[in-house]
């Protein structure tokens, strides 16, 4: 019997599966479904979940907030690689957005998540402790821009960078969707 499951109902289960699941201590508490991964049509990508300001962030207003350029070395399938990027700060392009905290929850962008949707459907998350500046402070980017040259076709609008990792398995190219998601301790008294 051969079954065949589409990527939205794949990406629908996925979604109610993590909404449920208990690993290690943690729930995660979903707030949408994932988009279903597609192109992104006039460079832009979609802000989702816990943001004040959802829906298309668009290249050009990231690309109005101060730029940084950063260049780095990492291991890929391909070998090591070494690249310059440009873009911004992905703590700006949030704070552009406006993460959605609690107040009266104590260090609450301790407990978000972002995760990053690609268009081949490929996803990574980040907590935002590690970008906070307060916390972590990691400089990691939302490149639009590799060795000089836009990212385009199923690499543009952006990629995330992440100085500092070894291998590159975070360095999600083809971005469709960002979503701020709730990591809820489980069993908390």
């Amino acid at each position: 019997m051969n079954i065949h499951i589409s990527r939205r109902v794949f990406s629908f289960a996925l979604a109610l599966v993590l909404g449920i699941l208990s690993i290690g201590g943690l729930t995660t508490v979903a707030q949408e479904a994932t988009p279903e991964a597609s192109p992104v049509a006039g460079g832009s990508i979609e802000m989702l979940g816990l943001v004040e300001s959802a829906g298309p962030l668009t290249l050009e207003a990231l690309q109005a907030l101060p730029q940084q350029s950063v260049d780095v070395t990492y291991q890929s399938g391909n070998g090591e690689q070494q690249h310059s990027y440009t873009g911004v700060l992905l703590s700006d392009a949030l704070d552009l957005v406006g993460v959605a905290v609690d107040p009266d929850v104590r260090n609450d962008q301790l407990h978000l998540v972002a995760l990053f949707t690609a268009n081949d459907g490929y996803q990574v998350v980040i907590s935002l402790g590690e970008i906070d500046p307060g916390f972590g402070g990691a400089p990691m980017l939302l490149a639009w821009e590799e060795d000089g040259a836009l990212l385009e076709g199923e690499d543009g609008p952006l990629r995330l960078i992440v100085p500092g990792d070894v291998r590159g398995g975070r360095y999600i190219s083809g971005i469709v969707s960002i979503e701020i998601i709730r990591v809820a301790e489980a069993g908390a008294h």
